[in-house]
């Protein structure tokens, strides 16, 4: 009787421990996201939330590791796909397949341009769309998109913070929500609030404005790990030349006393990716991607709010061989008011698409006066 009672309780132990890996397997999928013609992985795609949350990016061979329980307790339904050089593709989280093909957006991608020399003070312009949004505790708050002109020198610059890049922003439009209070203190992590900060289009890519402390090992396939005082921070992709065409920075703050942001474990996370085309006098970026994350603690004791901005810069193929200033423009961002003449965005949102709870929210947030 006791031998019987044993051999029944081994096998409910092995039923429970096969319910669990199932559940547990059920709750977690491993999802790998190839390019549409190549059928290669796609290195870096960002993975978003509907809300417009960035949650991570791919791996060096396209995956990604998707808990789904986890995400659904951080109140996330779908995500979406995305990436500057694809369609982009939403899917929920129940109904994402394990592998994902992708289409590459033929319109948006760069090509390179032949530029005669011109003298060291001359300067050529690069045309782009622009766009931010900031969300607190994963609902919109703040969103601005607009157009821009950058003036670039044709000189090699050395200096990182005066690097002659001069900006001219022809339209913009700016929305907020005016329930968040403003005043507010951030912890431990630094008070500058990122949103709209698309005054600063580097000349030099990441890697050699950060050559005494980034590094890139492990280099295979044109694909190399980067590093900053032996901790892996990113990866560089390369291009034929072996020049860096694409670098991705990560940070995380962490600590003993760290809080968690939604279901993130860390106290406050950034990340920036930087996409390069060109070469020579003329090489320049395509676009910019930056996502930052941290706590801010309100005026209620023991209450924080969770804050994430996300700012991104798509740069046109197109060289202008001249550096002709704008009948009409600004030269800084009134983040308090819009500046337009024309619906810019109804173009600019079809080649590139924002996630859709962003999308749908814009009509529940204010837009800024238009002051054109």
């Amino acid at each position: 009787m006791e031998s019987l009672i044993l051999i029944k309780m081994k096998n409910l132990a092995v039923l429970v421990s096969l319910f669990i890996h199932l559940y547990t397997y059920g709750q977690k999928a491993t999802v790998t996201f190839l390019d549409e013609s190549s059928k290669k992985p796609i290195v870096g795609l960002q993975i978003f939330s509907e809300n417009g949350s960035c949650i991570g990016n791919t791996n060096a061979t396209g995956k990604f590791d998707l808990d789904i329980h986890l995400l659904q307790q951080g109140g996330i339904k779908s995500v979406l796909a995305y990436n500057a050089d694809y369609f982009s593709l939403e899917y929920n989280l129940n109904e994402v397949p394990s592998f994902i093909y992708l289409k590459k957006n033929e319109a948006i991608q760069l090509n390179d341009v032949v530029v005669k020399a011109h003298g060291l003070n001359d300067y050529y312009t690069l045309k782009g769309f622009f766009r931010s949004w900031q969300l607190v505790n994963g609902k919109l708050v703040k969103y601005g998109d607009g157009l821009v002109e950058y003036h670039m020198p044709y000189a090699t610059i050395e200096n990182d913070f005066d690097t002659g890049v001069k900006n001219f922003f022809t339209n913009y439009r700016t929305f907020r929500i005016d329930s968040i209070k403003q005043k507010s203190r951030i912890i431990r992590i630094s008070s500058l609030d990122e949103y709209l900060s698309v005054s600063f289009l580097p000349k030099n890519d990441m890697l050699k404005r950060g050559k005494n402390y980034l590094k890139v090992e492990h280099i295979k396939n044109n694909l190399g790990d980067l590093y900053d005082e032996g901790k892996k921070v990113g990866y560089v992709i390369y291009d034929e030349n072996n020049i860096p065409a694409e670098i991705s920075e990560t940070r995380s703050f962490e600590g003993d006393e760290a809080i968690k942001i939604l279901f993130w474990k860390f106290s406050g996370k950034s990340k920036q990716i930087e996409r390069w085309t060109g070469s020579g006098n003329t090489r320049r970026p395509a676009y910019t991607f930056y996502s930052d994350k941290k706590m801010i603690k309100t005026n209620v004791k023991g209450k924080f709010n969770s804050v994430e901005t996300v700012t991104e810069i798509f740069i046109t193929d197109e060289i202008i061989t001249d550096n002709k200033i704008p009948e009409k423009y600004k030269s800084f961002i009134d983040k308090d008011r819009s500046f337009y003449r024309s619906n810019y965005w109804d173009d600019q949102l079809v080649n590139h698409p924002l996630p859709s709870e962003i999308k749908s929210q814009l009509i529940n947030i204010n837009e800024n006066k238009n002051t054109y």
